[in-house]
């Protein structure tokens, strides 16, 4: 359990991963949030893969965006807006700043317009000195999820890839249907096997899970 101030009122939560978490107590106690301005690797399995990291060494450092997220005390903000999953959105400035300079995470926005200069900033100074993420490889775009053509999402199917300079989101259009476990590699050398989200967890999790 971790300590988190949410618009200024301490409460106890659990990190799930490094950038979302379940609220334990106080007035938002049963929410889930997630966190807005970057992006940790996936901790369901070992499923990025760029440069000359395997995906189980992604997988580990996945992880440790997670036990880092979950050792600190930190601060955030929200309007209390839901994403499409029903998560509240919050931005947590001293925790963004933290896991992008120890290179357990990347700036990132859900629009083509650049993250702020403060998440860059700490961006390129992890990128300088091959912190965490970025040891064996910087890629230009890193492919952050994955969509089947036959998952029935409305409008054109995209995966989403995460400029590495400007932490801008760009949407890849495609028609493809992909199966469980099929590794997805964009042009630019980022990859991330494809798990349906109903495969990730619990009894139903997909076998290339537990590599």
């Amino acid at each position: 359990m971790s300590r988190v101030f949410l618009n200024g009122v301490p409460a106890p939560v659990y990190f799930n991963d490094g950038d979302s978490f379940t609220v334990l107590g106080g007035p938002l106690e049963g929410s889930k949030a997630r966190l807005a301005g970057f992006n940790t690797l996936e901790s369901f399995g070992p499923v990025h893969r760029w440069g000359t990291w395997t995906a189980q060494e992604l997988y580990v450092a996945s992880k440790k965006a997670t036990l880092n997220a979950r050792r600190g005390v930190w601060h955030c903000h929200s309007e209390l807006n839901r994403d499409g999953y029903g998560r509240i959105l919050w931005t947590c400035p001293d925790l963004i700043i933290d896991q992008i300079r120890k290179g357990l995470a990347h700036a990132m926005t859900v629009t083509e317009e650049p993250a702020p200069q403060p998440q860059l900033d700490a961006m390129y100074a992890a990128q300088a000195e091959r912190r965490g993420i970025w040891a064996h490889g910087i890629p230009e775009f890193i492919l952050t999820s994955t969509h089947s053509n036959d998952e029935g999402y409305p409008g054109a199917t995209y995966n989403r890839l995460v400029s590495t300079r400007t932490g801008a989101s760009r949407k890849w259009l495609h028609k493809d249907n992909y199966k469980d476990c099929q590794e997805i590699c964009h042009e630019t050398g980022s990859c991330m096997v494809h798990v349906h989200f109903s495969k990730r967890y619990g009894q139903q999790r997909a076998a290339c899970l537990d590599h």
